[in-house]
């Protein structure tokens, strides 16, 4: 959303924390159930595949024939539209073979892909000012972002920790997001210290720790509980891979006038675009099955 931050663009940091928000969970989720319990990778990889793809050819659908964006075949295909879908594709893949060979070995591996984060930040020809999470960033916020699928990996195994009253991991995230925030504002306004923003990752991955032990609280769990809440969290959840693929589209800076209403104004119109257009996927996906179209099911809310 940085065109739509207008002065206030040192704000927006190309959508590092809902990635890694993102990252995390996809990799929770995955490992709740044992990766070695799954006999075949293909028809496991084949479930990716039918839960992203269908969105990716309706949001394309969507781009040619409502937005001036026309992505050739090679580009949805291949990329899925955006690098976030190919990364988490290929991301699919390494997981479920770490989940298989080394899944007691994850600390391990969040030790290697940090240190090698590490490396190839201090190695890479950077041009100040240089966010490692943006466009300019290139590969190596794949292997940044790698850790902390990993990370949501090693707690998924575990199963669900038991349920706690702390507020002070609420408190303890909030934390680790403003120290990513000094962080990463001294590495793109100061060029003598620019090198700091390496460490950005650190407080990064506390917070996304606490998060998820405050999100097992029971005042989590009671604003969850709430109607409101809860639709507002399963809808917009629900279309966080929607959102992604269409918000571009949507963006524009013709509201900035109104800074900082443009923001939640612009939000909805992309929820509503991301709705239609996950009804449209559900239907491309219904439409290659052999059972008859359910268009009540095409039209759910969650």
């Amino acid at each position: 959303m940085e065109l739509l931050y207008g002065k206030y663009s040192v704000l927006a940091t190309g959508g590092t924390i809902g990635d890694v928000l993102f990252f995390f969970c996809s990799g929770f989720t995955l490992f709740m159930k044992p990766i070695s319990s799954i006999k075949e990778f293909p028809n496991w990889y084949k479930r990716r595949i039918n839960r992203i793809y269908p969105t990716v050819l309706a949001i394309a659908i969507v781009k040619c024939t409502f937005f001036d964006s026309h992505p050739d075949i090679n580009s949805i295909i291949l990329s899925g539209g955006g690098w976030f879908v190919q990364c988490i594709m290929i991301y699919y893949i390494i997981i479920y073979f770490i989940g298989l060979y080394c899944k007691n070995k994850i600390n391990l591996i969040i030790g290697i892909v940090s240190l090698s984060s590490l490396i190839w930040f201090l190695s890479v020809e950077r041009t100040f000012p240089f966010n490692m999470y943006g466009p300019e960033g290139g590969y190596l916020k794949w292997l940044l972002y790698f850790s902390f699928m990993l990370l949501g990996a090693k707690l998924g195994a575990k199963g669900l920790i038991p349920r706690n009253k702390s507020f002070k991991y609420f408190v303890y995230a909030l934390l680790g997001i403003v120290v990513y925030y000094v962080f990463y504002i001294l590495g793109v306004k100061v060029e003598k210290i620019e090198y700091i923003e390496i460490l950005n990752f650190i407080p990064l991955l506390f917070a996304v720790y606490y998060l998820y032990h405050w999100g097992n609280s029971p005042m989590a769990k009671s604003l969850y509980q709430n109607r409101i809440c809860y639709f507002i969290v399963r809808f917009i959840g629900g279309l966080c891979l929607e959102v992604y693929l269409i918000q571009s589209c949507i963006f524009t800076d013709k509201l900035n006038h109104i800074f900082p209403l443009n923001i939640p104004i612009i939000f909805c119109a992309i929820v509503i675009v991301a709705y239609l257009s996950r009804c449209l996927s559900r239907f491309i996906s219904q439409t290659f099955k052999d059972s008859p179209y359910d268009w009540k099911k095409m039209m759910e809310k969650y």
